[in-house]
Parts: C-alpha cells; sequence; structure tokens
C-alpha cells in the first residue's frame, strides 16, 4: 500500500458506504491535495515519508491503522464501515499478522496452549498430509524455494488440527490457506488463526465430507453467472462445461491456489474482515473480464483459462474494484440457499422413497418364495393324505372280496346242491363287490393321473418363475453392463482430456524453464559486463587522480610566494 489516493468507486459502491465511511475517505483526500500542493513537505506525492537515516517509511495510513490496532475495540464496535473501506484499499505488509488476528479474534480461541499436547497425539490423516505436501509444496508459487522452510511447520498445523477435529480431519484446500498464514507469523499463531476460519467463516461446513455446504456455495454461484453473465452461461450449458469443474477450488482454498500471491493475499485480507462474499465477488468478477477469452474456447480451452490464472498480470486494486461493482444481493443468496435445500430435501426424500420401494420388492420377493414353499408343501400333503385314504378304501375292498369268496367257499362246502337263491345272491354279492373294486380301481387311477397332472402343472409353474427371475436378472445385468460401458467410456474420455491437459502444461512448464534458463543466461552475462565496467571505472578513477594532484602543486606554491611577498 504505497499510496493514500483512494480507489475509484462505482455510483452503487457510493450509495452503499455509511456516513463514517464518505467522512474517512473525505480525510483521506484532503490528506492527499495538502501533500502534493506543499512542495517543501517531507512527503513525496504519493504520501510516504522518506527519511535518509531510516530505512522504515511512514504514511497517513500507518497513523490511521495504528489508531486502529491500538483502539481495536473502540472501532470493531462503532467503525465497522471503515474498517472494511481500510481492509479493502489493502493490509499494510508489516501490520497483516497483528490485523489478522484482531479480525478472527485468535487470541480467544478456546483451545489456546494447548496446540502442543495436540502435536503429541497421533493423526489417521498424517500419511495423508505427508503425501499432499511432497505433491504440492514444489509446484505451488507460494512455497516457491521455500520447501524446506515451511513443511514441518505446515504438516504440524494440519496434524494438529486433524487430532482436534477428527470429524473433518483434513482436507486438501486446507494447505494453501495455512501455507499463507505460515508466511505472516509463527506456527502456532497459525494454528489458532486457522481454528478460528474453520469455526466462524464456513470453512468447516465447505470441508465436510457429504460436501452440501460447498455444493451450496456452487449453486448459488452458477446462479449469479446466469444472472448477471447470461451470454457466458449458455456457452457454459452448450459445452457441457459445469461450474463445480473451477469454482470448487476457488472456496476450499479462497483462491489462494489459482491467483497471483500478491493478488490472492489482499483477498485473503478482505475474506478475514467479510466473509465468503469476496469469493463470490471476485469470481464474477474474473469471468466477466475473462468472459470475451472464454466464450471463444471449448470446454478443454475454457478450462486451461481458468486454471493458469497465475500467470494473469494482473492490478489487484484492478480486481477488487470489478468485484465490487458485481451486483451481491444478500436477500438474493438467502433464497438461492432456500431454493437448493428445498432441491435437496426432495432429492433425499425420493432417494428414501426408492430406498423404501427396494426395501419393500425385496421384502414382497421372500415372502413370495417363502408362499410358494407352503403351497408346495400344503399340496404334497394333501395329496399324501387323499392317496393314503385311496389306498385304505382298496384296502377294505379287497378284504370284503376276501371274505365273500370265503363264505362262498363255505357255503359250496356245506351244500352239495347249491339253493338257487343263495347262489343269486351270492352272484350278486360277487358282481357288487367287483363293481366296488373296479370303483376303487378307477378311482385310484383317477387319483393317481391327477397326482401326475399337479406335479407336472406345479413344476411347469416352479420352472417358470425361475426362468421370469433369470430373465429378469439377466436384463439387470444387461443394462447395469451397458452403463458401466457407458461410463468407461466416459471415464476414457476424461482420462484422454486429462492426459492431453496434463500434455499441454508439461509443455508449457519446459518452455517457462526455458525461459528461465535463458533469462539466468543473460543475467550471468550482463552482471560481467556490468563487473568489467566497474573495473574500468575503478581504473579511470585511479588514473584521473593521478593526473590532477601534480596539477595542484604549483598553483599552491604560486599562493605562499603571494602571501611571502
Amino acid at each position: 500500500m504505497d499510496s493514500l489516493t483512494v480507489p475509484s468507486l462505482s455510483p452503487s459502491t457510493v450509495s452503499q458506504l455509511s456516513v463514517d465511511e464518505m467522512k474517512l475517505l473525505a480525510k483521506l483526500e484532503e490528506q492527499n491535495r495538502l501533500l502534493e500542493t506543499d512542495t517543501k513537505s517531507l512527503y513525496s506525492v504519493n504520501g510516504v515519508l522518506q527519511s535518509p537515516t531510516s530505512p522504515k517509511t511512514f504514511s497517513f495510513e500507518d497513523d490511521l491503522w495504528d489508531n486502529l490496532i491500538k483502539e481495536w475495540d473502540d472501532w470493531r464496535k462503532r467503525k465497522v464501515g471503515q474498517i472494511k473501506v481500510l481492509i479493502r484499499r489493502g493490509v499494510p505488509a508489516h501490520l497483516r499478522p497483528v490485523v489478522w488476528q484482531l479480525l478472527c479474534d485468535a487470541q480467544n480461541v478456546a483451545v489456546r496452549q494447548k496446540y502442543t499436547d495436540l502435536l503429541k497425539s497421533s493423526s489417521l490423516s498424517e500419511s495423508l498430509i505427508l503425501r499432499d505436501l511432497k505433491r504440492i509444496l514444489p509446484q505451488h508459487q507460494l512455497f516457491l524455494n521455500k520447501v524446506a522452510t515451511y513443511q514441518k511447520p505446515l504438516f504440524n498445523v494440519l496434524k494438529a488440527y486433524s487430532v482436534l477435529d477428527r470429524e473433518i480431519g483434513y482436507c486438501q484446500g486446507s494447505v494453501f490457506i495455512v501455507g499463507l498464514l505460515l508466511t505472516q507469523m509463527a506456527e502456532e499463531e497459525a494454528f489458532y488463526i486457522f481454528v478460528r476460519l474453520m469455526k466462524d467463516f464456513r470453512m468447516r461446513d465447505l470441508y465436510r465430507s457429504n460436501m452440501v455446504e460447498l455444493s451450496c456455495c456452487i449453486y448459488q454461484f452458477e446462479a449469479l453467472i446466469k444472472d448477471q453473465l447470461p451470454e457466458l452461461h449458455s456457452h457454459f450449458q452448450t459445452q457441457g462445461f459445469h461450474t463445480s469443474m473451477f469454482s470448487s477450488s476457488w472456496f476450499l482454498n479462497i483462491l489462494l491456489s489459482s491467483l497471483p500471491l500478491r493478488v490472492a493475499s489482499r483477498i485473503f485480507d478482505i475474506f478475514m474482515c467479510e466473509g465468503l462474499e469476496i469469493v463470490f465477488r471476485v469470481g464474477l468478477a474474473i469471468l466477466r473480464m475473462k468472459q470475451t477469452e472464454l466464450i471463444k474456447h471449448d470446454a478443454e480451452g475454457m478450462m486451461n483459462c481458468l486454471q493458469n490464472l497465475e500467470s494473469w498480470d494482473l492490478d489487484p486494486d484492478e480486481l477488487i474494484e470489478a468485484a465490487y461493482q458485481i451486483k451481491y444481493n444478500p436477500s438474493r443468496m438467502k433464497e438461492l440457499r432456500q431454493e437448493y435445500a428445498s432441491i435437496k430435501t426432495k432429492e433425499l426424500e425420493e432417494q428414501e422413497e426408492l430406498n423404501g420401494l427396494f426395501s419393500e420388492n425385496k421384502h414382497l420377493k421372500q415372502r413370495l418364495a417363502l408362499l410358494e414353499k407352503r403351497c408346495s408343501e400344503k399340496l404334497v400333503s394333501q395329496l399324501k393324505k387323499e392317496l393314503e385314504k385311496t389306498l385304505q378304501n382298496t384296502a377294505r375292498s379287497q378284504s370284503a372280496l376276501k371274505e365273500m369268496q370265503a363264505n362262498i367257499l363255505q357255503i359250496e362246502e356245506k351244500s352239495t346242491v347249491p339253493n338257487e337263491d343263495s347262489v343269486m345272491y351270492l352272484q350278486t354279492e360277487l358282481i357288487s363287490c367287483r363293481m366296488q373294486e373296479a370303483e376303487a380301481l378307477t378311482e385310484l387311477k383317477v387319483l393317481k393321473q391327477r397326482i401326475k397332472d399337479l406335479e407336472e402343472k406345479w413344476q411347469n409353474k416352479i420352472y417358470s418363475n425361475q426362468l421370469n427371475r433369470i430373465e429378469a436378472h439377466v436384463k439387470s445385468q444387461r443394462d447395469h453392463l451397458q452403463e458401466l460401458t457407458s461410463q468407461n467410456q466416459d471415464l476414457c474420455s476424461q482420462l484422454q482430456q486429462s492426459r492431453q491437459q496434463f500434455s499441454t502444461v508439461q509443455y508449457k512448464q519446459k518452455e517457462k524453464q526455458d525461459k528461465e534458463a535463458a533469462n539466468m543466461t543473460i543475467i550471468t552475462v550482463l552482471q560481467k559486463q556490468i563487473t568489467e565496467l566497474q573495473i574500468q571505472i575503478q581504473g579511470l578513477s585511479k588514473h584521473t587522480t593521478s593526473f590532477s594532484q601534480p596539477a595542484l602543486r604549483p598553483s599552491t606554491s604560486a599562493s605562499l610566494k603571494h602571501h611571502d611577498t
């Protein structure tokens, strides 16, 4: 923050400022005017005191910041608008550690003085943290040439929090936030601020494994794109480019992994004061500034464009001014949150209903199998009873027939001349017995045929049911196979795209390394030339001195003679 010049504000932003904020801006402008008109002032035009005896710089804003820090409780209660104005203009680098701690009230965190004890405990996330640190640290601008310096403190802070909050544990996005904190302060103070951010700045909800809060933010962000950048939103829809593909990392690490460090630090200043609102504003501002370029690309090109913002030569003040020209309506955001909650509730109800149907279907299948088993057992038992009854009737008929035959034999033995009546009676009884026997045999035959028919019918029904179930299972497996094939094709396509993106990034990194090597060679040559020029200058200085000294001696002698005279 090298200047007292207040950034230009849009009419909508001016209308949102309070009376205190307007007074502060007017005071800053008046101070600039006085400094510019006073040519004898010790302050330069940009409002910085230049002292030849002191390496430090002082400004009118430093007095404001000193007053803010000393009278923080009063400013926090009565001058919230002025705090926002100052922070939007940028926190001085040497005051960031103190201001950040004040903004998040790190001095009153509940776990203060417990950091050492937390480090002594073990965490299930330790191996995952180490793996991510080895992968992320050497590649990101925040840790460039400082991997050895930050690796151990970064690991300690992330491990301590994963022990403190075992439900959340560790999230990859927190590496960048903790890394930025460690560039400003000691690891224990960084830990306390990180605990405060997780608890009071919605970061804990963003890092939950169910990703409900993150999905809600992305839903709100996509709705804002549709409202304010309809042409770009339509292009996203046409290309199948979902907002979550690039915006999820913006929310998870507050744009620290996406923007140049000096820009991301300014945005993080505002985040510490105003929360996630700045992420929505800056995200929309970036898309608006890049809209013309993005519309020219397909999905892969847009992804490359939004992933390579680190190399974007962007003035932080310009981006922040553009961010506060974005229309951000808290009522609209609340309405979008309620819409998302309603959609999520409906999805959960549908899922519960579907789960209930699956459960009921499973129960019905089990019940059908049980009924089929019971019906089969009951039918077999009934047929067995009828068969036993028929066999008993047959046995009785055969017994009666044998008894009649025995009676006939006895009568024949007793009477040599058979009585006609007796003979007729016996013949009648014999015919009757044979008819009963024939009926019993016929009934037995019919029962056997019925049993056979029932067995065939039951077997056919069982086979038919089994065949239907097998066909349904085969159809389900075919559908599942088609779905897996489709997913496999999509995954192959994504893998191909990832490989192309990776090769493109590798090529760009190689070009960048070649450029850096060429620049280093040029710097080495220039340093060598500078050294040679310095040697030549020293030689010329000595040569000039040797010529000037003899010329002075005659004048000195002449002056002495004149004095004697």
